[in-house]
């Protein structure tokens, strides 16, 4: 694929991105008042813990999917149509099997637990048990279909995924407000249930949609089961694993830290705090994620000019988006009072000031992560994110118990992490680019 037809189709791939993404972020606007209404401040806050979880389960499809987009980009970029048919059998059966067994393993393990107590929600010991089983059940289930969103990323049709995510979401609010107009009384089972059965039946019929009219020579066969193929998903994918456990420690673990510290109101205005601060790094992030399987293919063709431009173009986005910060910090209280209620929200100056640090830190580090994810190179991250994972919770409870700044000490916490990756990450491209690469940083 030359420069001009890869750009013609990143225009297409960010320009379909950019729409699904405005219609996800009004979604999920939506969502936090609907889901506040019917369950209240503190029930909210349960709720939101509830679905961290998913960000942890996520990791244990063991990085196979990020192992499958990057291979199977390659082969795609090299027209090894073989090639491709044995990624693809190979991941779908690896997955399949790892499925079941991390089925078993939890079925298992749950007989002596009790999540209630775990989260200490005893008052809604009942509904929180019921809520994680299904939700296990269901995430496990989507692993093994959520593969074509995978395929079609490798096709540079990234969008596809955010289409079937959308999807979900709408269907998931959809069903909530239909129920808000029925006698039945919603619970935190029943909105586990609507926020990922929607998603399993999307990509469910998409798969079978794709295998049977878009690419029936690619469905898998047990002939095209290759061991050696599934080693060459694996090794990287297991890196983005490890890689990916770090990101669930760093992104995923506040809501569990202020729960155990604070109270599940707090957890509801640290929810309503990230989800507001995230909206323009979504942006800036969707912009340079689309160009993942670009830089593929770009690194694939040497093609080294034509990343350095991309660059390029994501610092001056960078600076435009250190003055979007600055804005939506002078408007924050009228838009939050607005969108979920001057009840619904206690104002907190600490909070805002980490949440702005942690999102520049963090566009900072992704303008060079996707090029060195690209290229293959995870090492420095692997041994990053190690360390990510052994002091990001002892130093968020640290800072948010001794610093009389409450909440707001876990997302400090976390741009302090960052702060690692800012040093390494930077370096790291440039010896790639200058191709000095050489010695850890390039393994």
């Amino acid at each position: 694929m030359n420069s001009n037809k890869r750009t013609s189709r990143l225009k297409l791939s960010v320009s379909f991105n950019l729409i699904l993404k405005i219609i996800n972020i009004a979604l999920g606007l939506l969502l936090v008042p609907v889901l506040l209404n019917i369950l209240g401040k503190e029930k909210y806050g349960v709720w939101v813990t509830i679905f961290t979880f998913i960000g942890w389960l996520n990791i244990f499809d063991l990085g196979l999917g990020e192992g499958l987009k990057l291979k199977l980009t390659e082969a795609f970029s090299l027209k090894k149509t073989k090639k491709i048919k044995r990624l693809i059998a190979s991941t779908y059966f690896f997955t399949f099997i790892s499925t079941i067994c991390l089925l078993l393993i939890f079925l298992v393990i749950n007989n002596f637990l009790d999540w209630g107590s775990i989260l200490d929600t005893h008052i809604y010991s009942e509904e929180v048990n019921i809520s994680i089983n299904l939700l296990v059940y269901l995430i496990l289930l989507i692993f093994v279909v959520k593969l074509i969103g995978t395929i079609y990323a490798a096709f540079q049709l990234p969008f596809v995924d955010n289409i079937v995510k959308t999807l979900g979401q709408l269907m998931f609010l959809t069903g909530l407000l239909f129920f808000t107009f029925t006698s039945l009384k919603l619970n935190l089972v029943w909105i586990t249930a609507l926020s990922l059965v929607p998603t399993f039946i999307v990509y469910l019929f998409l798969t079978l949609y794709f295998f049977k009219f878009k690419a029936s020579f690619l469905l898998p066969k047990l002939k095209n089961i290759c061991k050696t193929t599934l080693k060459e998903v694996v090794k990287p994918g297991f890196s983005f694993f490890i890689i990916q456990l770090g990101c669930i420690i760093l992104y995923s673990s506040d809501n569990i830290i202020i729960l155990k510290l604070f109270s599940a109101n707090e957890v509801t205005d640290y929810s309503v705090y990230y989800k507001y601060y995230s909206f323009p790094f979504i942006f800036y992030g969707l912009f340079i994620s689309s160009h993942w399987n670009a830089f593929i293919d770009a690194i694939a063709k040497k093609d080294f000019i034509w990343i350095k431009k991309k660059i390029l173009l994501f610092k001056k986005l960078l600076f435009i988006l250190a003055i979007t910060y600055f804005l939506i910090y002078l408007l924050e209280k009228h838009f939050l009072w607005f969108w979920v209620g001057k009840q619904n929200i206690n104002l907190d100056f600490n909070m805002s000031i980490s949440m702005i640090i942690y999102f520049l830190i963090s566009s900072y580090t992704t303008m060079y992560m996707y090029v060195i994810n690209a290229y293959g190179k995870l090492y420095i991250q692997l041994l990053v994110y190690g360390i990510i994972i052994l002091i990001n919770i002892p130093v968020s409870i640290y800072l948010a118990s001794n610093f009389n700044i409450g909440p707001a000490g876990v997302i400090l916490a976390s741009s302090l992490c960052l702060l690692i990756l800012a040093v390494t990450i930077p370096i790291q491209y440039k010896k790639i680019m200058t191709n000095k690469i050489s010695g850890i940083w390039n393994k």
